[in-house]
């Protein structure tokens, strides 16, 4: 079993950690109950101690840090009713050694990846929009020999993460992602058994490249963290789920994102692969159990926090993706958008898409309108602007009578009459 990377706080170390993250500047002029509504949704993550940072999760930028206070800042506006791309993530390239069996990205143009000029200037332009966190995924990221030059464009007002295979990762290649500043890799891996994971992924030793991965990261001295989409069948095996999860407690793993397949991509027209509520309720078990196990992961399981119970879905409402062609949409999965930034400025497209999507839902939007995008399709996603709206008009992504308990308690209705 390998050691996990820092260490996680619990009991009185955590209570007084928290306490010192509460009296942040940012959250002086909340009320009590406003406050306790913060507390109610991050008491859901574990705080791990590393290099004088602490981290909770990886949509949360590290504590103390200029991206930790405007993070906090974009928390409070979006509890105001303020849309505001807190987290923002780039495909900064289609290419991709797998054809994973849920990819979201598996219909979209296979062309016209953004240059290094255009992505940095994007990037510019959603700091100054309020980004805290700015992800880097694909397709595959490492694929770009320009990489880290794009993640040293983030400066301190944001933290940068990368979503990886870890294909063909050398050592080398992590000092240099590092010194750029990436401060958290989240690697795709899926299963303790090579082959259960390759065939997912559908690229064989992918597995291998995955491991050697996290073994480098760690080695590094990074906060690691792993993007797990277990299938239905996984879920419905609980104790093989379990012991998926007890394999990355050995790998030493800080953080995993826990994903259940969502109806975009090769999945937009497949309603079978969405989990039960049963599963759900296996989802939030294992949310529940390793956030309070000494050892296990930290675990952000989108079932979890997109519920009605916490956070709801914040797509095109505090979040927003760039895909590797410059289309701006809600979110990775929600293939829908209001235009592309190589023709029309960045904070335009997100004020038009932000005015739909004026409210967070209760569940994700993506599974919510799959039926009706799916009747659309296109030749190439996402769908088009005039498209987008008839979506909407159709599937609205709200509803402001009806909120998730966190803005609820935040008094998002209050502030909004």
């Amino acid at each position: 079993m390998e050691k996990i990377n820092g260490v996680q706080l619990y009991g009185l170390k955590r209570l007084i950690t928290t306490i010192r993250m509460g009296l942040n500047k940012e959250l002086a002029n909340l009320s009590l109950k406003q406050k306790l509504a913060l507390n109610y949704v991050s008491k859901e993550s574990k705080l791990t101690r590393l290099n004088g940072k602490i981290f909770s999760n990886t949509f949360t930028p590290y504590y103390p840090s200029p991206a930790y206070n405007r993070f906090l800042k974009g928390v409070v506006a979006a509890g105001k009713g303020i849309p505001m791309p807190v987290v923002t993530n780039f495909a900064v390239t289609p290419k991709c050694p797998c054809n994973c069996w849920h990819c979201s990205f598996s219909d979209r143009s296979r062309e016209d990846i953004l240059t290094l000029d255009q992505l940095k200037k994007a990037i510019a332009d959603v700091q100054e929009m309020g980004a805290s966190v700015i992800g880097f995924t694909g397709g595959e990221p490492l694929l770009r020999d320009d990489l880290e030059e794009i993640i040293a464009s983030v400066d301190k007002r944001s933290m940068p993460i990368m979503f990886t295979t870890g294909y063909k990762l050398t050592a080398e290649r992590v000092r240099r992602l590092k010194q750029a500043g990436l401060e958290i890799p989240v690697i795709s891996l899926d299963h303790y058994q090579a082959e259960k994971h390759d065939e997912g992924r559908r690229t064989k030793g992918v597995y291998d490249y995955a491991i050697n991965a996290i073994r480098l990261f760690k080695e590094e001295g990074f906060y690691v963290a792993v993007s797990f989409v277990p299938n239905k069948q996984l879920v419905d095996n609980r104790d093989e789920l379990y012991k998926v999860i007890d394999f990355f407690k050995d790998l030493g793993i800080n953080d995993m994102r826990l994903t259940s397949p969502i109806l975009s991509g090769h999945l937009t027209a497949r309603p079978e692969e969405k989990l039960t509520p049963e599963n759900v309720a296996t989802i939030f078990e294992i949310q529940k159990f390793c956030s309070a196990t000494l050892g296990y992961p930290g675990v952000f399981a989108y079932d979890f926090f997109e519920s009605e119970l916490y956070y709801g879905c914040g797509a095109g409402y505090n979040y927003m993706f760039i895909d590797s062609q410059g289309n701006l949409c809600p979110c990775d999965f929600t293939m829908m958008s209001f235009g592309n930034i190589l023709e029309r400025p960045i904070e335009e497209i997100w004020k038009e898409t932000s005015e739909h999507f004026c409210t967070p839902g209760c569940i994700c939007y993506a599974n919510k309108s799959n039926d009706v995008i799916a009747a659309r399709k296109p030749d190439i996603w996402p769908l088009d602007k005039e498209t987008t709206k008839e979506v909407l008009r159709e599937c609205p992504s709200y509803d402001k009578n009806h909120l998730p308990v966190f803005y609820r308690r935040m008094g998002l209705n209050q502030e909004s009459d």
